[in-house]
């Protein structure tokens, strides 16, 4: 007890006087005393008590029910009700206003500095209990990680965070009922079936795949661990980072090294087989006297060199794929980069895909755009007067369309589009953009239909493409 201030509301005047006298003897300050239920709600809102002993019946046009009510709209003060009345219907009423006791008139000094007293106390400890739940409440709202709350014997969500909306793609409300196995797969992970592992005595943790709402695999980091309880089943709070894009950046690195130790090899193997047709033609050379004979080594000694040189320039281009990490790359933005980098005359580039749209490629995805515009304007003909770009999405993923309205491409020539090598110029242009694309697993195919234009079509797996809010 340290002095608090009590309101007294009362329509007996003679008790309200007893009442603040027996409370200011046990050491408590009396903030003031009305019979009115109006005035007792202006005197709680201009300077708030820390207790108010409200009268259920009262002078005016409300009750002490209905005052208690209007007053906390405004502040958290704890009311004791006093009351000669103990009726169902009135206690009923008076539950709704959450009272911290009811005090049936008459009463004694005992009782009343008693209940005040244990009112004030369960009012304090209320407070620091709901400022403890605000602070973790704001922890677990605001955290990047997704957090569950998981019934033991039901196994399913009882709550899940704001981040667990993007994590799997579902709303909190959707979240709540479902089994965390309906999008976390435990396959080959021991004991996994079920979910069993996340009430281990000890808790879980380890790497997990999601499926997300959108049916794309995720990556995860998940962690579990048990809150008991008294006489009920315990609980498993669930913490789930997602990984995914470390582990994406992770595969790329992976299939970069391993491209480039297959380049490697096969560099080298034709760089060698190009010095040893180099050795013959010098030789054969040098037993030719001047003329037509000699003059032919002399343009296939040049024709080897040439190819030994955008051999080793390929490489260079090549050597560059994987070395900085994926990102996420606005696919609009691209296409507008890559036209204004070459000369498109007549032809007019359409870019019909929606801003915004993004996809998680290496940076060298820029060349891949520039790659297809120049493809179409070398092989398109003098026919050729539009090149569009446009998005549509499918079972599989986004799908990137780049068509023409040129020559086309004949039935054999597709055979061999991406091969090395092939083609009228250096023939690595797609061979090239097809190997960026791998990267992050985005396949490029040719889908026209002999002599209706070139159509190039990028899939972009799900979980691989975004749209943004720009």
């Amino acid at each position: 007890m340290a002095g608090e201030s009590i309101l007294v509301v009362e329509d007996n005047g003679i008790i309200a006087l007893q009442i603040a006298e027996l409370l200011e003897k046990n050491g408590y300050r009396i903030a003031g005393t009305t019979a009115f239920g109006e005035e007792a709600v202006a005197m709680a809102t201009k300077d708030p008590p820390d207790l108010i002993c409200m009268d259920i019946g009262l002078m005016g046009k409300i009750d002490g029910i209905e005052t208690a009510r209007q007053i906390h709209e405004h502040a958290d003060i704890p009311i004791i009700y006093l009351t000669a009345y103990s009726d169902t219907n009135r206690l009923a009423r008076a539950k709704e206003t959450s009272p911290y006791h009811y005090l049936v008139k008459p009463f004694n000094e005992r009782e009343l500095v008693f209940t005040v007293d244990l009112a004030l106390h369960r009012h304090a400890v209320d407070r620091q209990l709901r400022e403890t739940m605000q602070r973790y409440r704001a922890i677990v709202d605001n955290a990047a990680e997704g957090i569950l709350l998981v019934a033991g014997d039901t196994k399913t969500i009882l709550e899940a965070n704001p981040a667990s909306a993007r994590v799997f793609g579902y709303t909190g409300n959707e979240l709540t009922g479902m089994n965390p196995g309906d999008f976390i797969s435990w396959d080959g992970i021991p004991g996994g079936a079920g979910g069993g592992n996340l009430f281990a005595p000890d808790g879980w943790s380890g790497e997990v795949q999601l499926r997300h709402r959108d049916g794309s695999l995720r990556y995860a980091d998940l962690t579990s661990r048990i809150i008991p309880r008294e006489g009920a089943p315990p609980l498993a709070c669930v913490v789930v980072h997602d990984i995914t894009e470390r582990k994406r950046a992770e595969e790329a690195v992976s299939q970069a090294n391993k491209k480039l130790n297959l380049l490697s090899g096969i560099t080298r193997h034709d760089i060698i087989n190009l010095l040893s047709a180099l050795q013959v033609y010098q030789v054969f050379q040098e037993q030719e006297p001047p003329g037509p004979a000699r003059d032919e080594y002399s343009l296939k000694i040049k024709a080897a060199l040439q190819r030994i040189m955008a051999i080793i320039q390929f490489t260079r281009e090549y050597e560059e794929i994987g070395v900085r990490a994926p990102a996420w790359q606005d696919c609009y933005s691209l296409v507008d980069t890559a036209t204004a980098q070459v000369s498109a005359g007549k032809a007019v580039v359409v870019n019909d895909i929606p801003s915004g749209t993004e996809l998680f490629a290496d940076p060298l995805v820029q060349k891949v755009f520039y790659n297809l515009i120049d493809n179409a304007l070398r092989y398109g003909g003098s026919a050729m007067t539009k090149i569009r770009f446009f998005a549509s999405e499918t079972n599989n993923g986004l799908v990137l369309t780049c068509e023409d309205d040129g020559a086309g491409i004949g039935v054999e020539d597709k055979k061999h589009l991406f091969e090395r090598g092939f083609g009228k110029n250096t023939g690595l242009g797609l061979f090239l953009s097809r190997e960026i694309l791998s990267i992050t697993k985005i396949s490029l195919n040719e889908t026209s239909e002999p002599g209706n234009g070139a159509r190039f079509a990028l899939t972009v797996p799900k979980g691989t493409y975004r749209q943004s809010g720009g």
